[in-house]
């Protein structure tokens, strides 16, 4: 019997932390208690004495939120952390875990709003599920924003955080259920919403388990011109409603999916898919077409590519091939292979050394005698798969670290699991060239 999902199970989680915890906060004895807990080096494990001592003057509550509040501003504003590319100050960003988890990087949300602006510069943009309001922030770049909440406390980290954001357009932030729609939609002309994927240990991939719903979603899509679903890159396409699929990877991880709808899904193309890639310090790279499954792999040549998941997942793998003039290695186009050094944003290069049929016994007698080879380098085996095969890598590396820098990609081919040993390309010289290529 399939279970009728409730409100409570899409509650978010908090940490712990209320309202009224986190806004005491904001007062001269929270601002005190935030001084006194930033100046420990680790937050996430205050020792007893530590805690005892902020004991003598504030609440356990108090302290719970001072910690929480601390140490989500050191993830997101790190050299890494999602918002280290605003102007927000340390002790002016408010998170908590979960929402700094689930929240879109200021990168991630300036590629969206560029999106946005191509179609309708200026105009108003409501953004639904706003959490603590990372995609707000981005999108007030290019047009004003209405972001709405139902939590009361993560609508005001969104206030709070858009107060203290610089951005070229103002953000409106209110505290409702968009389920009930607490404004009239023809003030809006697009919308982003990020749908909760169930909370509380479980979640979904499935349109339908999405909070709110797929009805509310696609009230969204009729009402609107222009608009934004949010998703898990794990989502089930097949699912969806129709419009244009974006899969989007940054620092090489794959972030998210995003459903564009209505103007600008026409512009893109409704039947096609895009994938785009974001790196730090880097301009964005974008790749539309049709997604193709591939029909046709060869052996390796003298460079073999990772290709970045984004453009894996969007099934745009024979889309790239004939761009770049490459073939595919393997059936989901993971790995590529060309004859040519490419520097291209989307791959990472490896030349290739060796390639042979996968055993462990035998990789291990192949590097052991071909260790002379990586004499003056440093640095331990890297195992990398694809084709689920169920190899534990991380013993596998174990087993053969000591023999040298080499990064093992171990795949199905047409004659069965292959390894290729490798050298990952680097923009520094090793003192030594690799073996010449079999």
């Amino acid at each position: 019997m399939n279970r009728q999902w409730t409100d409570a199970d899409y509650r978010p989680d908090n940490s712990g932390c209320t309202l009224a915890s986190v806004q005491f906060l904001t007062t001269l004895g929270g601002r005190e208690l935030l001084e006194s807990v930033e100046r420990f080096t680790d937050i996430a494990r205050l020792d007893v004495a530590s805690i005892a001592h902020l004991r003598r003057r504030w609440s356990a509550e108090h302290i719970h939120a001072a910690t929480t509040i601390c140490e989500c501003r050191r993830r997101a504003l790190a050299d890494t952390g999602k918002f280290a590319a605003t102007h927000i100050s340390p002790r002016e960003f408010w998170g908590v875990p979960e929402a700094l988890e689930q929240a879109t990087s200021q990168a991630v949300a300036a590629h969206k709003a560029k999106r946005f602006a191509t179609v309708m510069p200026g105009a108003l943009i409501l953004d639904a599920c706003c959490g603590l309001g990372g995609d707000a922030m981005g999108l007030a770049d290019a047009s004003r924003v209405l972001a709405v909440e139902a939590d009361p406390l993560r609508a005001w980290l969104a206030q709070r955080n858009s107060l203290a954001t610089k951005t070229g357009h103002p953000i409106t932030v209110i505290q409702a259920d968009i389920r009930q729609v607490p404004f009239r939609l023809s003030w809006v002309a697009g919308f982003h919403i990020d749908p909760a994927r169930r909370t509380h240990g479980r979640r979904s991939c499935l349109y339908k388990d999405m909070f709110p719903g797929p009805s509310i979603i696609e009230m969204l899509i009729q009402k609107i011109p222009s608009g934004a679903v949010k998703l898990s890159p794990a989502s089930d396409f097949s699912q969806l409603p129709p419009g244009h699929l974006e899969l989007i990877s940054e620092n090489r991880v794959t972030v998210q999916a995003v459903l564009w709808t209505g103007k600008i899904a026409a512009t893109l193309g409704p039947t096609a898919r895009s994938a785009t890639v974001i790196t730090n310090h880097r301009p964005s790279w974008s790749i539309t077409g049709q997604p193709e499954a591939i029909t046709r792999i060869v052996a390796p040549a003298i460079w073999i590519y990772e290709v970045d998941g984004a453009v894996i997942r969007s099934k745009l793998c024979s889309e790239l091939l004939r761009r770049l003039d490459c073939n595919a290695v393997t059936l989901d186009g993971g790995y590529i292979t060309s004859a040519n050094h490419l520097s291209h944003p989307a791959l990472t290069a490896f030349s290739v050394c060796h390639v042979m049929p996968y055993s462990e016994r035998h990789l291990a007698r192949w590097l052991a005698e071909n260790k002379a080879n990586t004499t003056g380098t440093s640095g331990h085996v890297e195992i990398k798969t694809r084709g689920g095969m169920g190899l534990d890598t991380d013993a596998l590396q174990r087993r053969l670290k000591d023999f040298g820098p080499w990064t093992i990609l171990i795949y199905r081919a047409e004659n069965g699991i292959t390894a290729a040993i490798t050298r990952r390309y680097s923009t520094t010289p090793v003192s030594d060239a690799p073996p010449t290529p079999h």
